[in-house]
């Protein structure tokens, strides 16, 4: 059986040549998506950013799978509010291209997996809204832009039983990165929560019909410390060939997670 082509939204990166001075544009994706893919049944490719939208359709169509990975903050005018004085970098050309991209996975049901910004524009592309900035929720809450390596984890992700999700990990419980300053607030049409980290900020969602599975953590940099991570990029490659990673989860040791379930017994919060 030949293996799922999963398609990996690209970034723009923006240099100054070493030679030249001048200034470069790239498209890009960060190789530990690229590996991510590879070692987990799937063959990557880069999808690059194009202006002209028509361009995109024949590469998602070669697509069996999409990845929407991290990067700068979707325009908050997707989801109609203002800019909020803590907003980051935002590229609306960018969230064109991506929003056509989850459009066309929608339409012709292509599995995706979201990742930190991507899981956040696929809940604004479903319908829902952000916080801009965390602070937004005038609550306590934890630090969830680590200072440490993105491979370190920081953080524990509680998950929802009977979701997909939990179904992949097998916990209650994971240990996660931490790398964002927006969350999602507002659920889009056909999304349910599926993690959600100790102070209630959303850390994964998924939609019913198995299209979506999304999280706010980076897994794509945990593959080797926590190796539970890879069931993510198994069950991407799987959705395509109607079979399911659940139960099918990597080796490579426990990662000492059953210390951390205790912290999530209390329960999802609303």
């Amino acid at each position: 059986m030949a293996k799922p082509i999963i398609g990996i939204l690209g970034n723009i990166l923006v240099t100054t040549s070493s030679t030249s001075g001048s200034v470069v544009r790239r498209s890009f994706a960060n190789d530990t998506c690229v590996r991510s893919v590879a070692n987990n049944g799937g063959v990557p490719v880069i999808l690059p950013f194009v202006s002209d939208l028509s361009l995109m359709d024949p590469l998602l169509e070669a697509c069996d799978g999409l990845l929407f990975p991290g990067g700068d903050d979707v325009d908050p005018a997707y989801y109609g509010e203002a800019p909020h004085e803590k907003l980051g970098e935002v590229d609306r050309a960018l969230d064109e291209c991506w929003f056509h991209a989850a459009r066309y996975a929608m339409e012709r049901q292509v599995p995706m997996l979201g990742i930190c910004r991507g899981a956040q524009l696929l809940n604004v592309a479903c319908g829902g809204s952000l916080y801009q900035d965390i602070g937004e929720r005038g609550e306590d809450h934890l630090t969830h832009v680590q200072t440490e390596k993105r491979h370190v984890v920081t953080q524990t992700a509680c998950v929802v039983p009977g979701t997909r999700l939990a179904r992949l990990l097998g916990r209650e419980a994971v240990p996660v990165n931490s790398l964002h300053h927006q969350s999602v607030k507002a659920l889009g049409k056909g999304l349910a929560v599926s993690a959600q980290a100790e102070d209630g900020i959303v850390e994964a969602i998924e939609s019913a019909d198995g299209l979506i599975v999304a999280t706010q953590w980076h897994p794509e940099d945990l593959i080797e410390s926590v190796p539970v991570m890879n069931a993510l990029f198994q069950d991407l490659t799987a959705r395509e060939q109607g079979r399911t990673a659940a139960g099918r989860l990597p080796g490579g040791g426990t990662d000492d997670l059953a210390g951390l379930e205790g912290l999530c017994r209390g329960g999802i919060t609303g």
